[in-house]
């Protein structure tokens, strides 16, 4: 271990070398006759200098093993300015630089949070998007966490949701929660819970509840889109024909070839001042309809004079289908009739409800008892009556009602009415197979008189398809669905005139395992009621759950027919489907959620606006330690050291953030302003891609800020009026030849005025705009703040801006040395207004302490003093003073550098002469400030004028 000895520092061939065991010994013999001397490790340089500051560092020389050098006339340790600027990158960096930010998403884009929008605002899906991160007091409009699903309930359609309001804890208004502009404690029905991070989502007592509580946790509900609301479910006989003059012989239905009349509809003649028969004329084309191999339904082909029989009263119903009709009506032998239409029989069940059993029904017997004006009439109904109206299978147990009804099909009538199988068919000619055999009346054709043939030729006689008329099959759902919601709709009411209707639905599904359907085909059913003459819209929900879990097909059929007739409303049409499983989620870490439920709104799902205003809280430190619980804040200092200590965000501990002097410059800014106003910084976050930086960048503009790291601590710089500069940029810290100076005459790019754009929440939070000086310019400058909520703090912001531009009347770009990191953006610094060029140029050939051996011949004016330029091997730039000339190729300089040059090797260091030159200096105002190359920056300012700061005190001038 050898330690070299330096007593000339201009030769570094007188050198004494000796070896040492106790370094710390040696260096206290030495500093007693030397007190400048320094002491390098390895190499001298100030990269090496281990100069003992501390008790600490001088006993660290005790365990040396090393070679260490000391010089014995080195001075003082390296101005303060010079190690900083060194180390600029690991100790006094600015957070961020500005101008190379992407632009940060401020909402206009479709995957950007509603908060931030100024239009279209609604609750939306933003799938694989940041959680909206809102901080300070917002126009939340939560975004879906699930696709929202609707059902019907009571016949009215409502849809559930369940959305995110935001990461974190937030104080809410109940009073502020809204759809659209409508509280939504003022909406029927509506019903709505808010829950805090970790809060199960039933159970537990929400942080809000407006409404009816969430029993069951939500489901998770994916809409098939093959169902789209056009899909109309079609009767079973949807395939109709009318026609007269139709015969019956054997097997055979015929119609007479021609003109066919088959409407009785009659119209005023204003010729002839009578009514007159309207025809409708067509020709019989069976084939239009109906195919061989079918089914066909013939109706209305009575040949007989015994009408039909009204009747009506109260009516005992029993669920084996017998009805016991107590009435005053006295009908001849009604054991005749084989069919019931039912028109209207409302009954109450204990458990179904209310019910209606309308419905024509076939008859096995009728038995008619009792005496004059109080008849009893026992209908028994044939045992398929609860095909014709399932509302019977619902009945839990004997009821009574009041039922108003015809008797019909009577026996002393040849009814060739019912449903048969077409052998074959013409346009005007149908073969039935075997229909006897369905129908006996056909084996009593030869009982008709001519009368009743002519008689059945004016009657209109329907001709009806039988097929089943299935919407699917259908797929839908993945691994985790567990059932469906299947919603249908009749827009119009389901009713006949003053006869209430029914429509009954029937679905099939089945499990589909890799695409192949497998398994029982299961059925469920249900029927939706109308009520007479009612043209309001009735909705129905088929809801059912699996027996299996994964994806499903399925298929809809409507399984009844309610005639023909002209009054007739009974459309209904499949209106969506949904797979569902219930959410395995009761609740979410670090995220606060709601859930709603409402009556449906808009066409489609993601149409309505449920909003809130919602203020983030946050921990506060004000008191040099975290509060006791969260607080409802505003204040950018909390928002700051939320932010910085987010594990999702900044990563930083306490002790990284200078909190102390965050909150110390709050109070600074309320003071100067005159207003805590100027303080807030209200917005939500939503772009994945915005860095920490940026979001700090974004806090630190709106409240009139530059961002800082330093010594590892982060902190803000407030920026106002101050006579002070942070650093001279002169010829030591500039690179030659770099700087530009523009006089301004006028306004930069010809404004002539400024125009700030920021969100009222006075206004629904939307844009509003100060134009400065006035409304009457033509070419503003725009400004989109981020952040601002108040009408101070936009005045405040707008007025600097316009008076900068106002004001400035110089701008500079130059690129400076290292020394440029230790200033960013809005700080003030001085620089002298002088170009400097280079004299001498090349690469260093050996360095003896402070001795440097050039490459290149210099020729230096002893009266004139010179800089020397090194670029050392980090990419710094070392500017020191040159004391003499030795000879031709070499110079003495003032100190030595701070890291050893590269003098081996195929590239050595290289260096650059220039004049010290020193002249007055003006103070400018830095604007931008982009890295150009290792450890040098372009830096564009413009001249410091006290006169931007002149508005800042609006408030306390009471101007504003």
């Amino acid at each position: 271990m050898k330690l070299k000895i330096y007593q000339n520092e201009l030769d570094v061939s007188e050198f004494i070398e000796k070896d040492y065991e106790c370094l710390l010994k040696e260096w206290m013999q030495i500093r007693e006759q030397f007190p400048l001397a320094r002491l390098y490790k390895d190499s001298v340089c100030v990269q090496n200098d281990v100069t003992p500051k501390t008790r600490q560092d001088a006993l660290d020389l005790l365990n040396a093993d090393a070679d260490y050098f000391v010089v014995c006339h080195a001075g003082a340790a390296l101005p303060a300015w010079a190690i900083w600027a060194a180390l600029a990158v690991s100790v006094a960096v600015s957070v961020y630089a500005y101008m190379n930010m992407p632009k940060v998403n401020t909402g206009a884009e479709s995957s950007g949070s509603s908060n931030n929008s100024l239009s279209q605002r609604q609750n939306k899906h933003r799938a694989n998007q940041r959680i909206n991160d809102q901080y300070g007091t917002v126009k939340s409009i939560p975004d879906l966490i699930a696709p929202v699903y609707r059902y019907y309930k009571d016949n009215v359609q409502v849809e559930e949701c369940l959305l995110c309001i935001g990461r974190g804890y937030y104080e809410i208004n109940p009073d502020s929660i809204k759809e659209a502009e409508t509280p939504v404690n003022t909406i029927e029905g509506a019903s709505i819970s808010i829950y805090e991070p970790s809060y199960s989502l039933v159970g537990a007592s929400p942080q809000i509840k407006i409404g009816e509580a969430f029993e069951e946790y939500p489901l998770v509900a994916k809409q098939i889109s093959s169902i789209d609301g056009k899909q109309t479910l079609l009767s079973p006989n949807s395939g109709e024909l009318k026609y007269k003059f139709v015969s019956f012989s054997d097997n055979k239905v015929a119609v007479t070839n021609g003109v066919q009349y088959v409407n009785t509809e009659w119209t005023w003649s204003y010729i002839t001042s009578t009514f007159m028969f309207k025809p409708d004329n067509v020709y019989a084309d069976f084939t239009s309809k109906f195919a061989s191999g079918e089914q066909i339904i013939i109706e209305n082909a009575i040949f007989g004079s015994v009408n039909d029989s009204t009747i009506s009263g109260t009516t005992d119903v029993d669920t084996a289908g017998i009805l016991t009709i107590a009435t005053s009506i006295d009908i001849n032998n009604p054991n005749y009739f084989k069919k019931i239409r039912v028109v209207s029989l409302l009954v109450n069940d204990a458990t179904a409800g209310d019910l209606d059993l309308a419905g024509e029904y076939k008859v096995d017997s009728i038995v008619k008892s009792g005496s004059s004006g109080a008849w009893v009439y026992t209908v028994t109904l044939n045992s398929n009556f609860g095909e014709v109206n399932p509302n019977f299978t619902l009945l839990s147990a004997d009821t009574s009602g009041v039922l108003s009804g015809v008797l019909t099909d009577n026996d002393n009538n040849i009814d060739l009415s019912g449903t048969y199988t077409i052998a074959s068919v013409s346009s005007n000619e149908i073969t039935l197979v075997n229909p006897a055999t369905v129908n006996s009346d056909w084996n009593r054709l030869g009982e008709l008189t001519s009368q009743q043939v002519n008689d059945m030729l004016n009657r209109a006689v329907t001709f009806k398809g039988s097929s089943e008329n299935f919407i699917g099959w259908y797929y839908g759902g993945n691994k985790d669905t567990t059932g469906f919601i299947l919603n249908f709709l009749a827009q119009n009411g389901i009713y006949d005139g003053d006869r209430a209707k029914q429509v009954a639905i029937e679905v099939h599904y089945q499990q589909v395992i890799d695409g192949v359907p497998t398994g029982a085909i299961h059925k469920v059913g249900s029927t939706m009621q109308g009520t007479a003459s009612n043209r309001n819209p009735i909705g129905m929900t088929i809801k059912q759950a699996f027996s299996f879990t994964g994806q499903f097909r399925f298929r809809v059929k409507r399984i009844n027919d309610n005639g023909n007739s002209a009054s007739l409303v009974d459309d209904v049409v499949f209106e969506s489907a949904y797979g569902y499983y219930q959410t395995l989620k009761s609740w979410y870490d670090d995220v606060t959620v709601a859930r709603l439920k409402r009556l449906a709104i808009g066409s489609g799902t993601n149409a309505s606006e449920l909003n809130m205003i919602a203020t983030r809280k946050l921990y506060s430190y004000s008191t040099g330690v975290q509060s006791a619980s969260r607080i409802a804040t505003n204040n950018f200092a909390d928002i700051v050291v939320d932010i910085a200590t987010d594990p999702y965000v900044g990563r930083m501990q306490l002790s990284e953030i200078d909190v102390q002097s965050l909150y110390e410059l709050s109070d600074e800014i309320e003071d100067y302003f005159g207003t805590s106003k100027a303080c807030e910084f209200n917005y939500t976050f939503d772009d994945k891609n915005s860095s920490y930086q940026e979001m700090i960048f974004m806090i630190a503009e709106a409240v009139f800020c530059t961002a800082r790291r330093e010594n590892g601590l982060h902190y803000f710089s407030f920026e106002r009026e101050t006579p002070n500069s942070l650093i001279l940029f002169n010829h030591r810290n500039m690179k030659p030849e770099s700087l530009n100076i523009n006089d301004l005459f006028g306004i930069q790019d010809d404004y002539d005025g400024v125009e700030l754009k920021w969100h009222d929440p006075s206004d629904n939070y939307a844009e509003a705009v100060i134009k400065l000086p006035d409304d009457l310019q033509t070419n503003y400058k725009t400004i989109e703040t981020v952040g601002v909520t108040n009408p101070l703090q936009a005045h405040f912001l707008a007025w600097r801006v316009w008076n900068k531009l106002r004001f400035n009347r110089k701008a500079v770009e130059f690129t400076a040395y290292g020394e440029a990191d230790l200033v960013t953006r809005k700080d003030r610094i001085a620089l002298v207004d002088s170009t400097v060029p280079i004299l001498c140029s090349g690469e260093i050939e050996q360095q003896d302490n402070t001795v440097l051996t050039l490459d290149y011949p210099v020729n230096l004016d002893p009266l004139k003093q010179y800089v020397i330029h090194l670029q050392l091997k980090t990419g710094v730039v070392d500017v020191i003073d040159i004391v003499q000339q030795i000879d031709d190729f070499r110079v003495e300089i003032a100190r030595i550098p701070l890291m050893p040059l590269v003098v081996d090797g195929v590239a050595h260091a290289t260096f650059s002469i220039t004049l010290a030159t020193e002249s007055d200096f003006d103070a400018y105002l830095i604007e931008e400030k982009d890295p150009s190359a290792t450890f040098e920056s372009t830096v564009r300012a413009i001249q410091y004028d006290p006169r931007y700061y002149s508005n800042d005190k609006d408030h306390i001038n009471e101007l504003i």
